[in-house]
């Protein structure tokens, strides 16, 4: 019945599992929230304690731990507060669910070709080919990143652009190298969520609505809602009201389509890889770090200004690729077209 299930409907099995752990999990960090006070009285949080951690951890490493966002960072988090280590699987969730729903209606085959979406480069994609579409990646990232500080210096607030230097450690290369190898590589986000939404679900999606950029975007809307479980807690403890989250999941909902663009190019070109999403996926949530503003429970609040530059680099990659986003490149380097 199950399989027959996930058959009938894989995306909605896949997402149902996906969305499912996060409510579980913030379900989880609510109790713990309230045994916490209980036990402490009720100036006390335990979300505040878990952030003094990360604070501490930066303080005394700052080298490896200046990159607040990092599967590093997190895990050292949960040695030192072991009831925090369930919270892992709220990345995880859309790679857990894809290795699940796989499981159940391919078996090991499958789970074998989902694992091998790692690499690098896939099909007839030479190694040469694919080292220059990563450094054309790594350019527009660039790029895109370097107008957005030369806009705000100009033309906004030039103190934000030291502040965002800063958050990434400009100050010092070796604080710089590390940090921007853990949002490419080792970002929580990015290395964990990636396998599913841009490995498992976008060719999913794309098969079924027949439109690249449609699916792309349907697909961009499902990963922002699947936040949601999140603010479960913030609205409870009253940090942010309906209305105000409304408003922030509108911005969202923008950054996370126009992202799902660029990445979707990219994966496409590369046949199938989802280590570019993993390093896009990284560099949004630095540049998240870099122009935001506050924190609101678990979740960092970020200016207007950066789903607009989301927004700008996409539409400036649609003109040049198209609406196609490179699928049918993918179908010929994997000798499907």
């Amino acid at each position: 019945m199950i399989k027959r299930w996930v058959e009938r409907s894989p995306f909605w099995a896949f997402y149902w599992i996906a969305i499912s752990i996060p409510v579980i999990l913030f379900s989880y960090l609510i109790i713990l929230e309230v045994y916490y006070q209980s036990v402490n009285g009720a100036d006390f949080s335990f979300f505040s304690n878990v952030f003094s951690i990360r604070d501490q951890l930066a303080s005394r490493y700052p080298v490896l731990f200046h990159n607040g966002d990092s599967v590093v960072l997190y895990l050292s988090w949960y040695v030192i507060m072991p009831l925090g280590l369930p919270m892992i699987c709220f990345p995880l969730a859309p790679t857990l669910a894809a290795l699940t729903v796989t499981a159940v209606s391919r078996g090991r085959e499958g789970l074998k070709f989902l694992l091998s979406l790692y690499k690098p480069v896939r099909g007839n994609l030479s190694l040469r080919n694919g080292v220059k579409i990563y450094l054309t990646m790594l350019t527009f990232l660039v790029a895109m990143i370097s107008l957005a500080c030369l806009r705000e210096y100009f033309w906004g607030e030039p103190e934000r652009v030291s502040a965002a230097l800063n958050q990434i450690g400009f100050i010092d290369w070796k604080i710089l190298s590390v940090t921007l190898f853990m949002a490419l590589f080792f970002n929580q986000g990015g290395l964990l969520e990636e396998l599913g939404w841009r490995g498992y679900a976008l060719p999913l999606m794309i098969e079924r609505w027949g439109s690249p950029l449609l699916a792309t975007l349907l697909l961009g809307v499902a990963w922002a809602l699947w936040h949601l479980p999140r603010e479960i807690p913030t609205l409870l403890s009253g940090q942010i009201d309906v209305l105000n989250l409304l408003s922030q999941q509108g911005w969202f909902i923008l950054l996370c389509c126009s992202m799902s663009v660029i990445a979707t190019y990219f994966v496409n070109i590369t046949g199938g890889s989802v280590l570019p999403a993993i390093m896009i996926h990284g560099v949004l949530n630095l540049v998240g770090g870099m122009f935001g503003r506050d924190q609101v429970g678990v979740r960092g609040v970020f200016t207007q200004d950066v789903p607009l530059m989301w927004m700008c680099a996409a539409l400036v990659l649609l003109l040049v690729v198209g609406k196609d986003l490179g699928w049918q490149r993918r179908k010929s380097i994997l000798g499907q077209g």
